[in-house]
């Protein structure tokens, strides 16, 4: 093995290394969405059926007032919850997270090493390395969204059909299935997309129109059927599920936050996908260019198909992704294809006047990705050193929550009590005289509607300002500390 590709998987081992230590140590602390997902397979896995009594929606969308998890496909909490039973536990389950998420990543290394020319120029190189940590920063296993898996789930489906010539064509189409159903179980915006650009790849490769169309409906067909079968075997069962997610997608679709600010935010400057926007941008000029070089060595009925299945796309990315700025991680979830498809095109650019500018700008985005990456390590030192990690507040917040019931907690320390019947979430609404609120340092700011209502009767807080040899790493801290406040 040549040194560069060497040096490309143990940059690549290293990596996935660091993911499982995150995960272990539950870094960084949980995010808003985590307790949407992450709460019902903690239950599942306790024999406690698929639920989650965190999330404020299943009192709308669980008719039988037994907190259901029926509000988005089962398949990520259900499959999390089954394989950590193992050893039932909040550590358990991102600890599968983070084997999920590297296998992505060496998945696409060993993808990469093995597409890339022969003879690269320094710069191929830099943009092919750096890609390696950048991505890393998708796959941080305490986001606790179904993305984590469908990103491998959709880079499976890119293997299966790059070696389709050397399977089984049963086999193949079984796998396919079996894959597509499960990313339809895992997340429905992901199916739309993926099969989209599958049958476009399908169109451009094969002559037949006719073999193309009956193959995908019949794989539609089989994969709808396993889609069913899976949500059916899940505790909730096909139809209260599929009641639930109409009822959640109706409150869902109709977001407002959309403006130019937040796109900026989520789309460019999130330290979890810093610079999607770029690579989105470049590898959509990529593949346009790619569309319009193949269209004109097809037959009409195929080039008219492409371009309408082309139309499909732009529409879902209108629709599914844009009608709300936080709604990237629709796109953010392809991130291995993507980014493989970039590295691979920009690798095969020949000396031209756009050589240069595409592969800066590739790079720059890779580089400054990788430094909010190293960034997350530097603060785990930080974590570590500072002692608020996720053990030692877990032997402070547990007890204080057993011992009475109007003891409340802010969003992100609902990790600390595996037994969920004793985790209340604050809402900033409803609180009364000699309620205790356990208030989180990271992410936010302390309540607004607490600020002259309470008094600080424990503080277990640490500096705002994170740094390391002096450089500041953030404004606010990424641990656990928090202060545990009595309403007056």
């Amino acid at each position: 093995m040549k040194p560069f590709k060497l040096f490309l998987y143990s940059l690549s081992f290293v990596t996935a290394l660091i993911l499982v230590l995150f995960a272990l140590n539950v870094f960084p602390i949980p995010g808003t969405d985590s307790v949407v997902f992450i709460p019902a397979a903690l239950l599942l896995s306790k024999g406690l059926g698929l639920a989650n009594p965190l999330y404020y929606v299943t009192q709308v969308t669980d008719l039988t007032h037994t907190n259901r998890f029926n509000y988005y496909v089962p398949f990520y909490p259900y499959l999390l919850g089954l394989l950590s039973k193992v050893n039932p536990g909040i550590k358990t389950i991102f600890f599968i997270c983070s084997l999920i998420g590297s296998t992505g990543l060496f998945l696409y290394t060993k993808t990469l090493t093995a597409l890339l020319p022969q003879k690269l120029s320094n710069l191929a190189k830099a943009v092919a390395l750096f890609s390696i940590p950048y991505t890393a920063t998708y796959l941080l296993p305490t986001i606790g969204r179904p993305e984590g898996l469908t990103i491998l789930l959709v880079f499976l489906v890119y293997l299966l059909y790059r070696n389709r010539k050397g399977v089984n064509q049963l086999v193949y189409n079984f796998l396919l299935c079996l894959l597509f159903s499960f990313i339809l179980a895992s997340q429905l915006i992901c199916f739309y997309f993926c099969f989209l650009v599958f049958v476009t790849y399908e169109l451009l490769n094969t002559e037949s129109v006719v073999k193309v169309i009956r193959d995908n409906v019949l794989r539609v067909i089989v994969t709808i059927g396993l889609f069913c079968l899976v949500v059916s075997l899940s505790p909730n069962g096909l139809m209260p599920t599929i009641i639930g997610i109409k009822t959640h997608a109706a409150l869902v679709l109709t977001r407002h936050d959309r403006s130019i600010p937040l796109f900026i935010h989520y789309w460019f400057l999130s330290q979890v996908n810093f610079g999607f926007l770029v690579l989105f941008l470049l590898v959509s000029g990529f593949y346009l260019y790619e569309l319009n070089g193949k269209v004109k060595n097809i037959d009409a009925i195929r080039r008219w198909l492409v371009i309408l299945i082309q139309l499909f796309i732009a529409y879902g990315i209108g629709k599914f992704i844009l009608y709300a700025s936080p709604t990237v991680y629709n796109a953010t979830q392809y991130i291995l294809p993507l980014s493989l498809y970039l590295v691979i095109s920009i690798s095969m650019l020949e000396k031209n006047s756009f050589q240069l500018p595409l592969k800066g700008l590739a790079l720059l985005t890779y580089i400054a990705g990788t430094v909010f990456f190293m960034r997350d390590i530097l603060l785990f030192i930080d974590y570590q050193k500072d002692g608020k990690t996720y053990d030692a507040a877990k032997a402070i917040v547990t007890p204080l929550m057993k011992s009475g019931k109007n003891v409340y907690i802010t969003q992100s320390l609902w990790s600390l009590n595996e037994n969920l019947d004793e985790v209340k979430i604050f809402d900033g609404i409803h609180f009364k005289k000699d309620d205790t609120i356990i208030v989180q340092q990271a992410y936010h700011p302390f309540p607004p509607a607490l600020v002259g209502k309470c008094t600080i009767i424990y503080d277990w807080s640490t500096a705002e300002h994170r740094k390391f040899l002096g450089k500041s790493l953030s404004n606010r801290p990424q641990g656990y500390s928090f202060v545990i406040c009595k309403i007056n």
